[in-house]
């Protein structure tokens, strides 16, 4: 294992850019109002408005794919995060100026902004696999940013209702744009090898990759491991219904929870992660995540649910750390950016399906035939999260075992 460094500026450029994607989430709370209260769209209208808007995180592979076979000069990574940073900037203060918002300019220059942040975000997660293998610091790295990214939350969770009420929308976006240049300003602090060799290795790397039985298994170990249906639409109802939680209280919850996350990933960072092997880690994610999925049985008050929201939040986060750590631990080399980005996509698009199954199943277990209560349906949801995170156990002996087609990947830097 190669000596472990202390600090050095890459935490610099992990830390800032995902400071700033983060407390962007400042201006989509002002959005959703934007579209319900001035645009008049239905609720259903809205839902397809953000699915088109976020569709970028959901392709992040493609965006992986240019930053890897397409170098500008002998750099696949620096030249790619400027470019995107810079997209996303400029759509936001053509936001800013815009003059009123009609539906197709505004989904226009929302998905400009999306798109700069996604490939800016698959380019910022190829340097960490490509320094972290390099280094042995993939968890470490990886706690930084999503650290940075929760810590963002804490400050959003209250801040965008504040925004909301006492900024208008051409400072929403102003600010959007500020934030957005500081991602720009973070690529001063990021760092890359020569890239003579990447369109032939990366071709190669991704060609072994997809051959992989372990590529395959562990994408629908993520996929099994991150679907909490009772996440999402189903949550807030709940909350806002059942329970009766104030708007201010569930952005507290969110605040709390955004604390309790950057904890989790600080504890990874600095404790777990170098005591215990990833590996181990992995094992737990399946046999320590199925009875933290049922922690929201426990969201029966104001209080329970505060209490509970810490307490998950804090052990899923470490956890969820431990299978991206792996994640990135199964990358090749040269094609770091597409292989991290399919990974990654595979969160997203657990977390959007489990979020419409959760919704839905929601409204038929409480109107269908079985009539449940509110709690009632709550707890059928977080039952079936644990039961997916249980189905994972079958895949760990794939996920955690190499197989021929990996001695491929791993001799391409020797060959290249």
């Amino acid at each position: 294992m190669p000596p472990k460094r202390g600090w050095d500026r890459t935490y610099l450029f992990f830390a800032l850019t995902y400071v700033g994607q983060g407390l962007a989430g400042f201006v989509y709370e002002p959005i959703s109002y934007l579209l319900k209260d001035r645009l008049h769209l239905t609720a259903g209208q809205s839902s397809v408005f953000e699915f088109w808007m976020t569709l970028p995180f959901l392709i992040k592979p493609a965006f992986g794919l240019v930053s890897d076979l397409l170098p500008v000069g002998r750099r696949r990574r620096r030249p790619h995060f400027v470019l995107m940073a810079a997209l996303a900037t400029g759509a936001w203060l053509c936001l800013a100026g815009l003059r009123g918002y009609a539906y197709a300019p505004l989904l226009a220059l929302l998905l400009l902004v999306n798109v700069g942040g996604a490939a800016g975000d698959v380019v910022c997660d190829a340097v960490m696999v490509e320094e972290g293998k390099a280094s042995a610091r993939t968890g470490v790295f990886q706690a930084v940013k999503i650290a940075a990214l929760y810590l963002s939350i804490v400050a959003t969770g209250l801040g965008g209702g504040w925004m909301t009420t006492h900024v208008s929308m051409r400072g929403s976006f102003l600010l959007a744009a500020a934030l957005s240049a500081t991602i720009l300003v973070s690529s001063v602090w990021s760092r890359e090898p020569d890239a003579a060799s990447a369109a032939s290795g990366a071709a190669r790397g991704l060609r072994a990759l997809v051959g992989q039985k372990r590529f395959w298994a562990l994408c629908a170990f993520i996929f099994l491991w991150s679907f909490y249906p009772f996440l999402g639409a189903a949550q807030f109802y709940y909350e806002s219904e059942t329970l009766k939680l104030t708007p201010q209280y569930i952005g507290f919850l969110d605040t709390l929870g955004g604390l309790a996350g950057a904890l989790g990933a600080v504890a990874y960072g600095r404790v777990v992660g170098r005591v215990w092997p990833t590996e181990r880690l992995v094992r737990a994610a399946v046999f320590a995540g199925a009875p933290l999925a049922l922690g929201y049985l426990f969201f029966l008050g104001p209080v329970s649910t505060a209490i509970a929201t810490v307490v998950v939040g804090f052990f899923l986060v470490g956890l969820r750390l431990a299978v991206m750590d792996w994640a990135a631990q199964s990358c090749p080399a040269w094609a770091e950016a597409t292989a991290f980005a399919a990974y990654m996509s595979v969160f997203n698009i657990a977390a959007s399906a489990s979020n419409a199954v959760g919704g839905n199943m929601y409204d038929w277990l409480r109107s269908g035939p079985l009539r449940l209560s509110g709690y009632g349906g709550a707890a059928a949801l977080s039952c079936v999260g644990a039961a997916c995170t249980l189905a994972c156990w079958p895949l760990l002996g794939s996920v955690l075992r190499d197989d021929p087609a990996r001695a491929e990947v791993a001799g391409l830097v020797v060959s290249l």
